[in-house]
């Protein structure tokens, strides 16, 4: 795991270097938030389809690291949109969360 951390970090200076923002997700806090299972990767995947994602998610099962990714990358999205809130632990940092309402009520 360190390892990855390494690599994460040194990824995300390379990025903030290039001008852009950077932010810190964690897709399991991301899916609780909107009310989606957590580790229930198949019905994760019919909700993002029901949510109007679209992709390979809609021909193949997504390995539970591509749901990850999904919901990573809908934080992103929501992030852009204002709908996120920080979340922030002294020893941890902070991560970005989407604000707490049921997946539903999105509107993509």
């Amino acid at each position: 795991m360190e390892i990855l951390t390494k690599r994460a970090v040194k990824i995300a200076e390379a990025i903030r270097k290039a001008g852009f923002e950077v932010i810190e997700v964690h897709p399991a806090s991301t899916r609780k938030a909107l009310n989606v299972p957590t580790k229930d990767w198949q019905r994760i995947q019919a909700i993002f389809i029901r949510m109007g994602l679209r992709g390979d998610l809609e021909t193949r099962t997504l390995t539970a690291h591509e749901v990850d990714a999904v919901s990573a990358t809908l934080t992103g999205y929501l992030y852009l949109q204002e709908k996120t809130e920080l979340i922030e632990d002294e020893e941890e940092g902070y991560i970005i969360v989407p604000l707490r309402s049921d997946w539903r009520s999105l509107c993509l």
